[in-house]
């Protein structure tokens, strides 16, 4: 199994290409960033193939949300919002909006 997710809407919505953790793109361990003006910052990390991801959301370099989540399945992109599926159910909402925001399902 693996994370299904659409590798241009995590384009869209971070505004930069993911960084491998091992240095091969295809092993499937990502990071994404997103910092936007106000200092927030999105941290989104990947393991595509043992369906695990991270999420920090930061302010001024101190941490407002952090959370692990396992079996992830799916990613996807509604709008300026990035929903997170886990075990086919939405868990979490990351909103790219003026000001960053996340909301636990």
């Amino acid at each position: 199994m693996f994370i299904k997710y659409d590798e241009y809407d995590l384009l869209e919505l971070f505004q930069s290409e993911p960084v491998s953790i091992s240095g091969n793109i295809d092993d499937g361990e990502l990071i994404y960033t997103y910092k936007d003006d106000q200092n927030f910052k999105v941290i989104l990390t990947l393991d595509v193939y043992q369906q695990t991801s991270s999420l920090t959301i930061t302010f001024n370099d101190s941490i407002v949300f952090s959370g692990d989540l396992n079996n992830v399945s799916s990613i996807k992109k509604d709008g300026k919002v990035m929903v997170i599926n886990v075990g086919g159910d939405e868990k979490l909402k990351v909103k790219f909006y003026k000001q960053v925001g996340g909301e636990l399902l």
